[in-house]
């Protein structure tokens, strides 16, 4: 049996921020990324602008998403509550891909 090691608190800081550091590189780019498609679909499906107006325009909203999303992180309570508020936050973006996409890559 192997004996389990208590953190400290200065380790338990160090890793809950290495958490949030996580989830506000990698999840807000995440977030970012998806808030760009939906916002693209969107714009094309609901009100017929161009392709590449479409595009465009999700990613200049997608600046404001992954800065926001950032924040937000740094803003919650705990690491967890962090990734439960962006999973929150993808959900309507990925029912609008899911809806308005028509299943081609690229």
């Amino acid at each position: 049996m192997t004996a389990v090691i208590p953190l400290g608190d200065t380790a338990r800081y160090r890793l809950s921020v290495a958490a949030r550091v996580v989830a506000a590189t990698i999840g807000a780019y995440g977030l970012a990324a998806l808030a760009t498609v939906a916002v693209s679909y969107g714009l094309q499906g609901l009100f017929a602008v161009a392709r590449t107006e479409a595009v465009v325009a999700g990613m200049l909203l997608s600046f404001l998403v992954f800065a926001v999303a950032a924040m937000a992180v740094f803003r919650a309570r705990t690491a967890g509550r962090a990734w439960i508020g962006l999973a929150v936050a993808a959900l309507p973006c990925a029912i609008v891909v899911l809806a308005l996409g028509d299943g081609r890559v690229g």
